[in-house]
């Protein structure tokens, strides 16, 4: 263990200052933030609240994909309509307002900026077209393309036979970039500006297409799988469904990482607007117009809570922020549920000053959402997750998962090793997908309670449910997912296998995993694999090497296992997926039918290649932990 501890000591010392490697031992690093100066969660009692700026095809957008009506305000360059991603494309009038709060501090948690077409480029052995609408066409044309290349050509199993293929364009001066900069302006009704901030890129953690984030890509969608390597005709599903056809340029920059950059929103009512000036853009600055709303005028339309943190009938104004809270019936003997036995339980979503969101037996309808009368919480919307290309930006709901102890990445099979429900990656949505387009299913509110029945050879252990929750108020958006306990089979705890970890040497602070992406503390990295197990809602061994091996930000040995793993045992189950995180097309066309097997199909990309060559012969340029 200690020669371990001094082999993963050496490999970081190399870390930026955020990493502090002589002090792990905190599991949330707080160092350099502290809850008053920068942290998403702390609502009231954050330094700062996290702002979010959306942008879609020339109109500002809130999370909801709705666009941005401009008001009264005189702005030349602010389109009469907009496309409206949640209407088929349409273009309506934009008439959603973006609400901002005069007095409070904020910090650009993310800017994000999409032109896309859909239907355009049709011809599938083009890969020219959608390059040249990208450079010469596109509202992202004036930036440096130069250097572009053709790089991933990714054939992704969205589900069963249904294949999607992506091509990405790669390696241009614009996306080589670090010394740019974002200049952030709030101006009055006037015009004039009242303060202001400039970002840099290098202030921004997450910019990578593998987590949502910058991307030039071209996407076919609902394709049958490829006949042979390089087949370059298209392949039609056997319904003969059409594909479908998406070009992008997304520029996404994500999880602002200097604690001491806020933008205090000047003291007025009424509106006026952000406006974003990109230094590769000077002269196409993003506007997003806003409304003041003070405090003192929020409506009363969240619920205080009781002494047992249920939700009263007595209204009160919102605030910032989101926690969640589960109830769990208690068990029949006091201290354990057994095999076979239902786990009822009641979901609380709350801002971060202990209101509750919703009421206490029901949550808001997709229409409310839809019409920001949700209090913030969101749902899934398909439209943000396919047009917008948003990875898990409002996914909002539940799993359990259990025991703890035997979590393991799903290896080529749905027959896990632990009981997860729902079985597949997604979890149990509040509002399923496509809920919304059903006679009545807009209005329908979904419950606060829930009741899982665990299977009758249940294994005894702690069991965990997982609640997702998605909100935005005021600016704010964010994104938790927390861990609820429960035993089974036994009062005494069990935990995680602990065959990886680490992750705080570098992620602490304001780099922290509980500010990016799904929002979790890294105390559960292991509850990760029980939702990313399978390619088309991000393999987690494929996806979580992508991101690093990609990342300019993680500057390590990327074959040195041992900064994440934990035990020999973990890094000795590879597959072609798993390796083709770093690893693209290393065994060339070799393996090319299993790469398109569906999982529940054996033998398929997921399985363990280590039993034919690579436990007995590991791959020399990795450093692997100790036997």
């Amino acid at each position: 263990m200690k020669s371990l501890f001094k082999r993963l000591l050496l490999s970081v010392l190399a870390c930026s200052a955020g990493c502090d490697v002589f002090n792990i031992g905190d599991a949330e690093g707080t160092r350099g933030r502290g809850a008053r100066a920068f942290d998403p969660y702390s609502s009231s009692a954050s330094g700062a609240i996290s702002l979010s700026l959306l942008y879609f095809n020339g109109c500002a957008i809130l999370p909801t994909g709705e666009p941005v009506s401009a008001g009264s305000l005189d702005l030349p360059d602010y389109p009469a309509t907009c496309e409206a991603m949640n209407r088929m494309g349409q273009q309506v009038p934009p008439s959603a307002r973006f609400e901002v709060t005069p007095g409070v501090s904020y910090f650009i948690r993310e800017f994000t900026a999409v032109d896309a077409v859909s239907d355009v480029h049709t011809d599938f052995k083009n890969q020219h077209a959608p390059s040249f609408w990208m450079r010469k066409e596109s509202r992202f044309k004036d930036l440096d393309w130069s250097g572009v290349t053709v790089g991933r050509d990714e054939w992704t199993n969205d589900f069963d036979s249904t294949f999607q293929r992506e091509t990405y364009y790669e390696n241009a001066a614009w996306m080589r970039s670090l010394d740019d900069t974002f200049l952030i302006e709030v101006l009055d009704a006037d015009g004039a500006v009242r303060t202001s901030i400039t970002y840099s890129r290098r202030d921004f953690m997450g910019e990578g297409a593998t987590t949502g984030r910058t991307r030039a890509s071209w996407l076919v969608a609902d394709l049958a799988r490829p006949r042979f390597p390089g087949d370059p005709e298209v392949s039609l599903l056997p319904d003969g469904t059409e594909p479908t056809y998406k070009t992008m340029v997304k520029a996404s920059f994500s999880g602002a990482t200097n604690p001491f950059k806020t933008l205090t929103m000047p003291q007025l009512s009424g509106e006026g607007l952000i406006r974003v000036t990109w230094s590769l853009l000077p002269l196409k600055p993003f506007l997003f117009p806003i409304v003041f709303t003070p405090e003192a005028e929020r409506p009363a339309t969240c619920y205080r809570l009781d002494e047992s943190g249920l939700a009263t009938d007595e209204q009160v104004p919102c605030g910032f922020g989101l926690t969640q809270a589960v109830r769990v019936n208690r068990p029949a003997n006091g201290s354990y549920f057994m095999p076979g036995d239902s786990v009822d339980f009641m979901v609380s979503l709350r801002d971060g000053d202990g209101n509750g969101l919703h009421p206490r037996n029901r949550m808001p309808s997709y229409n409310e959402y839809m019409g920001e009368s949700s209090n913030g919480l969101a749902y899934f919307n398909e439209e943000m997750l396919l047009t917008y290309r948003e990875a898990s930006s409002s996914e909002s709901g539940f799993k359990v998962v259990g025991p703890l102890q035997d979590l393991q990445v799903s290896r080529g099979s749905y027959a896990l090793p632990y009981f997860s429900f729902p079985l597949f990656s997604e979890p149990h949505f509040y509002l399923p997908p496509g809920s919304n387009l059903l006679a009545g299913g807009g209005d329908a509110q979904p419950p606060t309670h829930y009741s899982v029945t665990l299977p009758p050879n249940a294994k005894a252990g702690t069991y965990a449910i997982l609640l997702k929750g998605h909100r935005t108020f005021m600016g704010e958006r964010l994104n938790r997912l927390d861990p609820f306990f429960f035993q089974v089979g036994q009062a005494q705890p069990t935990t995680y296998p602990g065959r990886v970890g680490n992750c705080q040497v570098c992620h602490n602070g304001v780099n922290s995993l509980s500010n990016v992406h799904h929002g979790m503390s890294v105390d559960h990295v292991e509850a990760c694999k029980t939702c990313h197990i399978e390619e088309g809602y991000g393999y987690l061994p494929d996806i979580i090497h992508r991101i690093h091996n990609s990342s300019r930000k993680y500057n390590q040995n990327k074959g040195d296992c041992t900064m994440c793993h934990l035990t020999r045992e973990s890094t000795l189950w590879p597959s072609l997926m798993s390796c083709n995180g770093c690893h693209v097309a290393s065994h060339g066309t070799e393996y090319f039918d299993l790469r398109f097997e569906p999982m529940q199909n054996t033998p398929n990309g997921y399985g363990n290649c280590a039993e034919s060559c690579h436990v007995t012969t590991p791959p020399a340029e990795h450093i692997l932990p100790p036997r």
